[in-house]
């Protein structure tokens, strides 16, 4: 290792500067840093002040730094330049060439956002990700539009690659994000919108994982909208993007399950379900016990569990949807995420009617216990709440079933919201 001959290397650690930290602040390349430090070549002069002001010395001083460094390397060196011969007059440059150099490298520094600009727009996206399913969608749906307006303009101007990309993926998530809420709120044509855009915003960042992503996003809405082919194309399309990446998982059982489910196909749907647990032990384990809906990381077991309730629901196999509605109940309950609770329920509710050995008191039990837990608001949760009433038309006679309608009926009057009875 070459033994630095100024003192700029001295003075550069007493100011806690690392070569990599002061070449960021001056908009030079490291390398240079390590030629001035040496001795090899001198700072010019445009940027002489900026090297003072970083150094926390005068332009005086930093010549002192400079000058019986340089005079000294130039004596021991066996490639000194010849005397009289500047080290400029190797490489010649006139003023004007200087001066143009200096002026493309000004508009380059130009271009990038600061740090700390997407440091406060990143976690602020991942805090909706976070709260979805715990705040009402409006009200976080509102938050994501003001930093969208706060967000778009970054976008729009010129940014060297790396914050470019930093941008685009902050985007994207929260471009999903507000896919997903208005899922929630039940406007299907501004989910889809929202859940393409998270798509090419996440495709113009070349991140594979975060396609995959935003592609579990487009199938949610397609499968929401009764667009089965569709959702499991682009749920497929996911899939061979990342096919082991941490959104595999959601893919397979959220994605390619619960459309296959509704397609009949029993097989697709044991392999999708299969595949996805396969996953999960490639990757860690998730910090907290319940994973949010639209996680950056691999979805959690409840989750994943009570996605293949879902799909084994559309199949009529009531054991399943039993046996994988127990691995997410307890800890849907214990994190309180209403949504969730509403779901699980609704789905073990609907599996209760199967008329060769259905429980329809429990299952009007537990539609009642949906609604209790307040988790009946969501569009998602209106669909299944319609499924229900759809299936026990047949028990439309019973006590226990005509007190689920009332208590649909009443719920629609006193909350708005439309479910067909």
């Amino acid at each position: 290792m070459r033994t630095p001959r100024t003192g700029l290397a001295e003075r550069r650690r007493l100011q806690g500067l690392s070569q990599e930290a002061l070449a960021e602040r001056l908009g030079v390349a490291r390398t240079t840093i390590t030629r001035w430090e040496l001795g090899e070549v001198e700072p010019l002069a445009w940027v002489r002040p900026a090297l003072a002001n970083a150094l926390s010395v005068s332009l005086d001083d930093l010549a002192l730094l400079l000058t019986p460094a340089i005079r000294d390397a130039h004596a021991t060196s066996d490639h000194a330049p010849t005397p009289g011969i500047s080290t400029n007059a190797l490489y010649p440059l006139d003023d004007d060439e200087l001066l143009d150099v200096a002026e493309r490298r000004s508009w380059l520094a130009s271009l990038d956002v600061s740090s700390g600009k997407i440091d406060y727009l990143q976690p602020a996206v991942e805090w909706i990700i976070e709260q979805d399913e715990r705040v009402p969608a409006a009200d976080l749906q509102a938050k994501a539009r003001d930093l969208r307006s706060y967000l778009h303009p970054l976008l729009r101007s010129p940014h060297r690659p790396a914050t470019a990309a930093r941008l685009f993926a902050v985007a994207a998530n929260l471009s999903g994000a507000q896919a997903a809420l208005s899922l929630d709120q039940g406007h299907l044509p501004s989910a889809r919108a929202y859940a393409a855009e998270a798509f090419e915003l996440a495709e113009a960042t070349a991140d594979p994982d975060l396609m995959a992503w935003a592609r579990a996003a487009q199938s949610l809405v397609e499968y929401y909208a009764g667009h089965y082919r569709e959702a499991l194309a682009l749920a497929d399309d996911g899939l061979a993007r990342a096919p082991r990446g941490p959104h595999a998982v959601r893919l397979s059982v959220n994605g390619r399950a619960r459309a296959l489910a509704r397609k009949g196909d029993k097989v697709g749907v044991d392999h999708a379900v299969g595949h996805a647990w396969a996953i999960r032990t490639e990757h860690p384990d998730p910090e907290t016990p319940l994973t949010a809906s639209l996680t950056p990381t691999v979805y959690c077991e409840p989750r994943a569990a009570g996605n293949a309730a879902t799909a084994y629901l559309a199949l009529g196999d009531a054991g399943r949807v039993e046996q994988y509605a127990n691995l997410a109940l307890d800890t849907f309950d214990t994190e309180g995420f209403t949504g969730p609770q509403a779901m699980t329920r609704l789905d073990v509710a609907t599996a209760l009617l199967d008329p060769a050995g259905g429980d329809v008191e429990r299952a009007a039990s537990l539609v009642a216990d949906a609604y209790r837990i307040g988790g009946a608001g969501s569009f998602p949760v209106r669909q299944r709440v319609a499924e229900f009433v759809d299936a026990a038309a047949s028990w439309v006679a019973l006590p226990a079933i005509r007190d689920v309608r009332e208590l649909v009926t009443r719920h629609t009057i006193e909350e708005g919201v439309h479910v067909d009875i």
